[in-house]
This record gives C-alpha cells, structure tokens and sequence, in this order.
C-alpha cells in the first residue's frame, strides 16, 4: 500500500472513529454530515467522497462498535478458565451495556436498525459489514470448540448452534430491553435487571453438565 493510500485509508477511520463518538453521544438523528466534517477538520466534500451517503457512515459506525466488541470477547475467550466459565463472563459484558445512564450505545443500535438495509447497496459497506460480524461468529465458535474439548459445556447439543443463537438473541435483548417502557404497575417486575438476569440464568443452567 503506498503512502498515499495509507493516509486516505487514515483519515477514513478518523472520520468514522469521530462520527462514532458523535452519534453515541448526541444520537444518530442529531448529527448531520456537517457536524462530522467540522469535528473531522476536513471539509464537508471530503466526508461525502468517503461517505456519499450518512447511512453508510452510520454503517461504519457500527462496524468499528462491533469489532470493538468482537475484540472485547475474544480477550475473554482467551482466557485459560473453562468454557462454561467465559459464557457468563460474555453474558456479563453485554450486562454491563445497560448500566450506561444515557444508554448510548442500545439508543445507537436502536437508530442502526433503520439504515441497515442499505448496506447492501454498496460493496464496501457490505464487505465491511459481513467481515465485522464474520469476525465475532468465528470467537463464538471458537468458544463452542473450547466447551467440547474441556467439557465444562453439554456434550448432548448442538454448541455451535447453540452458543451463536444465545449470543446473538441476548445482545439484541439487552439493548432492546434497556429502551423498552413498562407498565408502572409492572415495572419492578419486569426491570431490566431481573429480566436479564434471568435470561442469563436459563442459558447457563441449559448448557451446564447434566
């Protein structure tokens, strides 16, 4: 890669890494192309020659979030504890998500939703958005491998399956329901915590050693 590819490849993440920290902190909705640009310190022609369109930088946004997250996990697969023991710790991480007062990151996902569908509309943003989440698939399956050999996982189902599925199903969960308004006579009971906790319970019980 020659140095000038370096450096546009550069101020590319610096632009996303920017517009990343804007939409989390002010949401989606409240920041225009012109804000990343003035933040950036680069002109606005520049961002839309990256960026032709918002939804592809909220796109990038999102990917450079879940790689994050991908790295967070893979430190906790890594580890040298049993399995069993880093599913909780990964089912703890996507917890802590919700303990954010301003609830940046469930209100990020929660916008996200609208523009995911356009990604498939340019090659990048689709590349990069398969290869972000290809890449936390491959640690969840490497954990499923990890739970076989130690044993500290069911031998009798499908981890693979199963490891991918609750995974997935209770990060959604924990953003979803972080944003989600109860009934006031129902709300101490169905707070997040204990509807969290409990999911986490009932994974946990159903993949420990009959």
């Amino acid at each position: 890669m020659s140095k000038r590819e370096q450096q546009k490849q550069q101020r590319r993440q610096n632009i996303i890494q920017i517009a990343k920290d804007l939409f989390l902190e002010h949401g989606v909705q409240n920041i225009q192309m012109q804000d990343v640009a003035d933040a950036s310190g680069v002109g606005i022609a520049t961002i839309f020659r990256y960026f032709p369109k918002k939804e592809y930088l909220v796109i990038a946004a999102s990917n450079t979030i879940t790689n994050d997250m991908a790295t967070h996990i893979e430190q906790i697969v890594e580890q040298t504890i049993p399995a069993y023991e880093k599913i909780k710790q990964i089912l703890d991480y996507y917890i802590s998500g919700t303990k954010d007062p301003k609830l940046r990151l469930a209100k990020f996902f929660e916008s996200f939703d609208l523009h995911e569908k356009i990604a498939t509309e340019s090659s990048e943003q689709y590349a990069e958005y398969f290869f972000a989440r290809s890449k936390l698939a491959g640690i969840l399956l490497t954990l499923a491998d990890q739970g076989k050999q130690d044993s500290s996982l069911r031998h009798d189902v499908d981890l693979d399956l199963f490891i991918m599925t609750m995974v997935q199903n209770f990060s959604l969960f924990t953003f979803k329901s972080s944003l989600t308004t109860h009934d006031p006579n129902l709300s101490e009971l169905l707070s997040t915590d204990k509807q969290l906790e409990l999911m986490k319970d009932v994974f946990l019980s159903f993949i420990r050693p009959q």
